[in-house]
């Protein structure tokens, strides 16, 4: 069973009872269907789509189709494909290329959605396009392929990095979204016959410097959508990652540490780490530990699950230490994991947009990823808990020890107890 989607660049708003609206020229957001309808006119039309067979679905996630054919023009259809995605800038162009993909593909189901729903590396995971001005911020915050990163920027970094003047970058307006970082942990974890063990190396900020190219921040202009960061660390000095006292691997001065989160913000109101890249890293092995070296390969939602970084929309977090997110290497028994030290992640801050535009910052309203409770204070509570219980049985335990109300006396009668009593 083959699969089309179809993705139209188009303002899109959609809403429940199997109704999906279009418009390229006219807002429509939050206008009933059947004002629309009363509204038409011959140079307004509306134009109702029918089908016998027919679903309606939201996700609260990019689906990823890294396999699809992407097509611009009929002349580009190749039969065999199980997915084509359909990509144009306007409603006659794509109608025509709809027209003519359907014609040859007999058994297949259509999928109409918004450009950004489709993730597809072709097409660069490209921007809704609904107005002028809605284009201009998208640029400017859309994944750039070939902008060179510059620059050796001293820790703590901050993307969008406001805080270098050489850069010149601006905020903008419903574009809030930042991270924080004062340094990163490189854990290495090598597989031995049965049994895994780990090596560790903390790099604080004093030794990396980061370097920056526009595109290596996208923000969502709200809550959902996805957001992207780019780390571009480069080391300072020399380190050793260590498993307890014994040295395990090593990293020289120059190397560099290129990892890029991507993170997404659903319907639901939360958001959270759901892939990763990592682009450069590299380690030499030292004794039992062997060297190995990343292989740009992106991971998805099952393997950041545990990294910690998530929260509620509108909503910072701020961690101490992140989980490490383990990417694959050129060896398949090493993997080469990434945590986050002293970071604080934010995607969208809604409280005061004006303040945001004369100085951006994070949001007052942040979560730890630590929590009110760690396994630490719950083992001091248990103990606590135990001890007063104990306590608590002795002295009832003491409190029902009951005196005799009769004694021995020599001149009296000796003392019968009842066995009954």
């Amino acid at each position: 069973m083959r699969v089309l989607f179809t993705v139209f660049s188009l303002f899109a708003a959609c809403y429940a009872y199997d109704a999906v609206l279009f418009s390229n020229q006219r807002e429509i957001g939050g206008l009933p269907v059947e004002q629309l309808v009363k509204g038409a006119t011959a140079e307004e039309p509306i134009v109702f789509i029918n089908s016998n067979f027919h679903e309606s679905q939201y996700f609260p996630h990019q689906i990823e189709a890294s396999t699809a054919q992407v097509l611009t023009s009929s002349a580009s259809y190749k039969s065999g494909s199980a997915i084509y995605i359909l990509a144009g800038e306007e409603w006659t162009s794509m109608e025509q290329l709809a027209e003519e993909l359907i014609s040859k593909i007999d058994n297949s189901i259509g999928i109409l959605t918004s450009t950004d729903a489709v993730y597809h590396e072709t097409t660069n995971r490209v921007k809704r396009v609904a107005t002028d001005e809605f284009d201009a911020a998208s640029n400017s915050n859309s994944p750039s392929t070939g902008s060179p990163a510059s620059g050796a920027f001293p820790f703590p970094l901050v993307l969008p990095p406001y805080n270098v003047t050489q850069l010149n970058v601006k905020p903008e307006a419903n574009l809030t979204c930042l991270l924080y970082l004062e340094g990163v942990s490189v854990v290495v974890q090598q597989k031995n016959d049965k049994t895994a063990v780990y090596a560790a190396a903390y790099i604080p900020g004093s030794n990396l410097t980061y370097a920056y190219a526009d595109g290596d921040v996208k923000c969502a202009k709200g809550t959902i959508g996805e957001f992207i960061f780019r780390l571009r660390l480069t080391l300072t000095q020399d380190i050793k990652g260590k498993q307890f006292n014994t040295d395990a691997f090593s990293m020289k001065s120059g190397d560099m540490i290129d990892v890029t989160l991507n993170i997404t913000g659903d319907i639901f109101g939360y958001w959270q780490l759901s892939g990763a890249t990592l682009h450069e890293a590299e380690i030499t092995g030292t004794g039992a530990y062997k060297s190995a070296k990343s292989q740009e390969q992106t991971i998805g939602e099952v393997e950041t699950r545990y990294s910690k970084i998530n929260s509620v929309a509108g909503w910072a977090l701020a961690c101490g230490q992140t989980q490490a997110v383990f990417f694959p290497t050129d060896d398949q028994t090493v993997r080469i994991g990434i945590a986050l030290v002293n970071t604080q992640i934010q995607t969208f801050n809604i409280r005061n947009p004006d303040a945001w535009l004369k100085a951006p910052h994070f949001t007052l309203q942040t979560e730890d990823c630590t929590g009110t409770f760690s396994a630490g204070s719950w083992m001091g509570i248990v103990s606590a808990l135990v001890l007063i219980a104990g306590l608590i049985f002795g002295y009832v335990m003491l409190q029902s020890v009951q005196t005799m109300d009769r004694f021995d006396d020599p001149k009296q009668k000796q003392i019968v107890i009842n066995v009954r009593e």
